[in-house]
């Protein structure tokens, strides 16, 4: 890690655009241990690290979370049968929190495109709609990939840097939490460098999987 150029090259782009773009207000500490759920409502809490930031920041860090809780469970679960149940699941969330994410923000664009970048007059020609319409999906594609590398370099300094999470450094074994950690910097070491190549869920997803397939657990 410390003597791989290309990945140091990426991260510091990276993070120029982390503290240079300001696209959204950010949460800029989401992960699963800052939302609460129930069958009727969805809360954030914890939002004293906001700022405006990268949009695809807070989206890539969840699902970063996500991915790390995976490589947790090569410890937290034994049994191979429920612990591949289990990743599956995950696998099956993160899908499903980005396509959720970019279904709601395109659906919220359609319905309040008023602002001065690309408002409705702008497509007002003849095959305007379908113009916004690829329009919309390159800016979601964009946010996908700044979500994955964004995302992979939040997992990479939890597993390096001096803030970890519980997921990882609960794993008293030391062998198993090696297993674990190994995964997840071969993950988001992937998610950063191929992230240009990315246009849907699966693409992040699949290399999680390819990585996974790789690990021995003695």
């Amino acid at each position: 890690m410390r003597q791989n150029v290309a990945l140091k090259h990426a991260i510091a782009e990276l993070k120029m655009a982390y503290m240079t773009r300001a696209e959204a207000l950010i949460h800029s500490d989401l992960h699963t241990g800052s939302l609460m759920v129930n069958a009727e409502d969805t809360r954030v809490i914890d939002p004293e690290f906001s700022f405006f930031g990268p949009m695809g920041y807070d989206v890539g860090a969840l699902l970063s979370n996500l991915m790390l809780n995976y490589a947790a469970h090569y410890a937290h679960t034994p049994d191979p049968a429920l612990r591949s149940a289990y990743q599956a699941y995950l696998v099956a969330v993160i899908q499903q929190v980005w396509s959720g994410f970019a279904q709601k923000f395109e659906q919220l664009w359609i319905e309040n495109n008023r602002g001065e970048l690309v408002p409705d007059a702008y497509w007002n020609y003849p095959g305007g709609a379908e113009a916004f319409a690829q329009f919309r999906q390159v800016y979601l594609r964009r946010l996908l990939q700044d979500a994955a590398g964004l995302g992979a370099c939040e997992s990479l300094r939890r597993m390096m840097g001096i803030v970890s999470v519980w997921d990882i450094s609960s794993i008293g074994d030391q062998q198993l939490r090696a297993v674990a950690e190994r995964l997840v910097i071969r993950v988001s070491s992937r998610w950063i460098m191929e992230r240009t190549q990315f246009s849907q869920i699966e693409d992040l997803t699949a290399i999680l999987e390819e990585e996974a397939a790789q690990v021995q657990v003695l």
